[in-house]
């Protein structure tokens, strides 16, 4: 979920509904006008750090992305994650995977960590490419919305991209429940 949009939901759903937008299961909106590109360093950095997290949870995963936190799984992060304290604030440090420990990691397992990877920093690279291409522009509302991936056909998705005011959607790398969604709006109606 996005905290800084959802801080926005009543100021910028007032400019949605005033630009004919309704989204089923919104959940914030950012006016792109006043956010900043992220660096294509700050995206790699954070890719990779997204990726390592897909591995943990898959080598968490019981299947069907259902998590199991037991001394089993615990053994397997330990094996096969690379650990390092991490300071949290003055009074707190603690100890999490930073990459994969690829000299422990083979066969069937080695191919499934590796696709994980790609396709986490994929999917983490094309949101914040979407999001850096609408960056500045005072025509731009980004509305994040509960109905990514097998939801955006169930809460009426195909509907909304026929809609005039629809530009761009992209799926939440974190959680593909979400999505984000792009539109067009009048900037007079942000003044108003």
């Amino acid at each position: 979920m996005d905290i800084g949009a959802y801080a926005n939901i009543e100021k910028l759903g007032k400019v949605a509904r005033k630009n004919g937008i309704v989204i089923p299961r919104e959940r914030g909106y950012r006016y792109m006008k006043v956010e900043n590109p992220i660096s294509k360093e700050d995206v790699e950095h954070n890719a990779e750090e997204h990726a390592v997290h897909e591995c943990e949870q898959t080598l968490r995963s019981c299947g069907d992305n259902v998590y199991e936190y037991s001394d089993r799984t615990d053994r397997r992060i330990r094996k096969y994650m690379i650990r390092k304290p991490v300071k949290i604030d003055e009074d707190l440090i603690v100890v999490r995977p930073v990459a994969v420990n690829w000299t422990a990691v083979h066969g069937r397992l080695r191919k499934k960590l590796k696709y994980v990877m790609k396709c986490a920093k994929r999917n983490y690279r094309k949101q914040y490419d979407v999001f850096n291409k609408y960056c500045g522009r005072d025509d731009i509302l980004y509305i994040h919305a509960r109905i990514g991936g097998q939801n955006w056909s169930y809460y009426g998705g195909p509907e909304l991209e026929r809609q005039p005011w629809f530009l761009e959607k992209v799926d939440d790398s974190y959680d593909d429940t979400y999505c984000d969604i792009y539109a067009k709006i009048d900037p007079e109606t942000i003044k108003k």
